[in-house]
């Protein structure tokens, strides 16, 4: 699969400001997603099935950190999988884990922002800066990520591993 990316997480404390600050920016937002996302043990990465009303996928991937970044690379990756499809996941797979939340997702050019809200009120920002023709060089992705991190005036001491399941 030709997709690369470096992405970063944060604990949010005012997801208004967030929010507001990408708009500023020129951020476009696409909707708020309510998803829940199914985990199935794998011996590599990780294995998720996503439902949501806006993103609907199954995806095997493994994340690594890289200069404070984590980089990740994807085996699998299926949107609007069938019912076919989804029923062989746990055909094949133990279920391992489930999440649920509120995502609110923008794009910024490349650069992919959600915001989530977990059951329990906790808040994140998630940063993905993404190239899915080889048109970047991951030094460029880095740079991207790091930027947008700092407009929005994220602190590295609020940063933490991606995802909500080890």
């Amino acid at each position: 699969m030709n997709y690369r990316d470096f992405t970063l997480k944060a604990r949010l404390y005012d997801s208004r400001k967030i929010k507001d600050q990408l708009l500023k920016l020129g951020a476009s937002c696409v909707g708020t997603d309510n998803q829940v996302d199914r985990y199935f043990e794998v011996s590599q990465g990780k294995l998720k099935w996503r439902q949501g009303n806006i993103e609907n996928l199954i995806t095997h991937y493994e994340r690594i950190q890289e200069g404070g970044l984590e980089k990740t690379v994807v085996y699998r990756y299926e949107v609007n999988p069938s019912q076919e499809t989804i029923q062989q996941l746990f055909d094949l797979y133990k279920e391992a884990s489930t999440v649920r939340k509120q995502r609110t997702i923008y794009w910024l050019g490349n650069v992919k922002i959600h915001v989530d809200k977990l059951p329990d009120g906790r808040e994140f920002v998630e940063l993905e800066a993404m190239d899915r023709e080889n048109k970047l060089s991951t030094t460029e992705l880095r740079t991207q990520c790091k930027q947008i991190q700092q407009a929005l005036a994220i602190d590295d001491s609020d940063l933490m591993p991606t995802g909500y399941f080890p």
